[in-house]
């Protein structure tokens, strides 16, 4: 039977209740359509995590996913220093290439560096935003080829200490400010941080960054393997970034997508590497962005062949059996 063609008489009026209050952006439909569609959404919701025992970040993920118009790329990593936010920024900058509205969300939010690779000196932060003093449309700043910035802030534990009702929050302005461009990156911060987790629960696709370092390649498989123990929606693809060569990384993509498909039974997509290169920290330095700076560079070539890669139509992702 089609779950979502019953009424809701048969739910118990308190999960009913508990699916408004932890959904409520579901239910924001301008349109006025959320009305009419909210009984066969929150029985979808109430089966979801009442029957199949799917978390709550899982099934927000895959409403969220089924939902909205814009792209949201997550890049990710277990490990802090791999080159995450260098891939970001250049990331961004290959979309805008492309044609695409990009916005940027630096969601490593007390030791952020977006806006530095970027080029940017911010007028307002995060900071300001969690503190009330404003709304994230209100720190937006421009960056290159077109790119939007929401620059977090740098050197501020308690930012990095936030509860999980500031972080959800944090999450629905983020995606409604979203709404006006075509892709959202999210640059998470390192680790399975409960932050981590939820802004990986809003992407539709995410970058797992990782390096040679046996370390970066462990904990580059620990966070996929959060990501499916949370049954997260997006599409886990992995980067190896600071390779000597091909053949190293291809070892390193191995032993990730190996295990990843030997203990968890997931596929995972392979994004190839980014070889070891003087010209990312030049342009480090100079604060831009390697594919503004030297598009005809091999790495930045290949990234803006991942930026293609992102835009192609998805393919269906389909929950693992509990």
């Amino acid at each position: 039977m089609n779950s979502a063609s019953l009424t809701l008489a048969d739910l118990q009026p308190a999960r009913v209740q508990f699916i408004q209050q932890t959904f409520p952006e579901i239910f924001a439909d301008r349109s006025g359509a959320g009305s009419q569609k909210s009984p066969s959404v929150i029985r979808w919701i109430h089966d979801r995590l009442f029957v199949d025992r799917w978390p709550v970040t899982a099934v927000r993920s895959e409403l969220s996913r089924s939902m909205r118009k814009v792209r949201t790329i997550a890049v990710t990593s277990g490990k802090g220093g791999v080159g995450k936010t260098t891939f970001t920024v250049n990331l961004a900058v290959a979309l805008a290439r492309l044609g695409q509205r990009v916005l940027v969300f630096d969601a490593d939010l007390g030791m952020a560096n977006v806006h530095v690779f970027a080029g940017i000196n911010p007028t307002a932060t995060l900071l300001d935003v969690i503190d009330r003093r404003a709304n994230l449309a209100d720190i937006m700043e421009s960056g290159p080829e077109g790119i939007q910035v929401l620059c977090g802030a740098s050197g501020i534990s308690r930012l990095a200490e936030l509860s999980a009702s500031v972080i959800e929050a944090l999450g629905r302005e983020l995606m409604a400010v979203a709404a006006d461009f075509d892709v959202l990156i999210i640059d998470t911060g390192a680790g399975i941080s409960t932050m981590v987790t939820h802004f990986l629960s809003l992407a539709q696709d995410a970058v797992v960054v990782a390096t040679p370092n046996l370390a970066a390649t462990l904990d580059a498989y620990g966070l996929v393997k959060v990501a499916h123990e949370n049954r997260m929606a997006a599409r886990l693809h992995v980067l190896i970034n600071q390779a000597d060569d091909e053949d190293q990384a291809a070892l390193v993509t191995e032993r990730i997508t190996g295990c990843a498909s030997q203990f968890l039974g997931m596929a995972l997509g392979d994004f190839g590497c980014l070889c070891r290169d003087p010209a990312f920290e030049l342009a480090n330095q100079k604060r831009r962005p390697l594919v503004a700076l030297d598009p005809a560079n091999v790495n930045a070539q290949h990234i803006m062949e991942i930026a293609r890669q992102l835009l192609s139509p998805p393919v269906a992702a389909e929950h693992a059996a509990a």
